[in-house]
């Protein structure tokens, strides 16, 4: 269903060999705990900040935010081995988190289409380095740390677990 290869840009990217149904199940939660015991740690924002600065540059490029002030990331490039960790960021994605940490389709995918994720929509404690280019209509240009609050009339909670805590509060609006 998934295959990997080099994109547009030149980076490695994922993309689907079928037709994929919106809803279809991507990648399970299971998946982001085997990154976790298999060469992957977990540590705070300042631990990875202090990383030599070529393990930091795998770091940060394959890991992601297990929680606010938290992120795991491989500890060296052989790590760095499934098909979610791949995954490429678009401002108008086709996957997105169902309320479980799963990730499913966001809508129908095309056979070739690369499949991507709004990195906004998981990111909570590093702004990117990079300029996005995905060219929707709807491209934020840069993505950082607080996109994840922009993004919430149309994500709702279709955000990884450790942040619907902080999307309540938001959502709540507490009396007077």
């Amino acid at each position: 269903m998934i295959e990997r290869r080099t994109n547009k840009f030149g980076e490695n990217g994922i993309f689907a060999s079928q037709p994929i149904a919106k809803g279809t199940l991507l990648f399970s939660y299971s998946e982001w705990i085997e990154d976790e015991e298999f060469g992957w740690k977990v540590l705070s924002v300042s631990e990875a900040d202090e990383l030599p600065e070529e393990e930091k540059e795998i770091f940060m490029k394959y890991g992601y935010d297990v929680d606010f002030g938290l992120v795991t990331g491989p500890s060296g490039p052989e790590f760095v081995i499934n098909h979610s960790n791949f995954m490429n960021h678009s401002c108008d994605p086709n996957m997105w988190y169902d309320q479980m940490d799963n990730i499913i389709a966001k809508r129908d995918i095309e056979v070739g289409e690369e499949l991507n994720i709004d990195y906004g929509n998981f990111v909570v404690n590093f702004d990117q380095t990079f300029e996005c280019a995905c060219g929707s209509p709807n491209c934020r240009k840069y993505i950082r740390k607080d996109d994840w609050k922009v993004l919430l009339p149309q994500y709702n909670l279709n955000f990884p677990t450790f942040m619907h805590k902080e999307i309540k509060k938001i959502l709540v609006k507490v009396p007077a």
